[in-house]
């Protein structure tokens, strides 16, 4: 007899510990869930709305070193650079770098007659 009451006390222990450990389960997948359901809904949000591009500030007007009698041939935008290619007599060749953002020449590349 005294036998018995032990068993089960510990059976009761070994109920009640599974039943908690079911609960956390249950619980952590709830979270988890919950989570990747913000998580899809906030990736659906940008691809349905997405930001709205960086707004430049205006720079007015920019003078770039473009000699008399010398034409533009290429010109080409790449990221935050403005690159173009000036042409015509061999005075005249050379690279143009500028700045989109500001508007300022960063650099020209010259190719003088040999």
């Amino acid at each position: 007899m005294g036998r018995g009451v032990p068993e089960a006390g510990v059976e009761h222990q070994v109920q009640q510990g599974s039943r908690l450990l079911k609960g956390a389960v249950v619980g952590l997948c709830a979270v988890l869930a919950i989570c990747a359901i913000v998580i899809t809904a906030a990736i659906a949000y940008r691809f349905i709305e997405p930001a709205p591009p960086r707004a430049l500030a205006p720079f007015g007007v920019s003078a770039l070193p473009v000699p008399v009698g010398c034409a533009i041939d290429y010109v080409m935008a790449e990221g935050d650079r403005l690159i173009l290619q000036i042409g015509g007599s061999d005075e005249c060749r050379r690279i143009l770098v500028t700045d989109l953002t500001t508007g300022t020449l960063l650099g020209q590349y010259q190719f003088p007659s040999q």
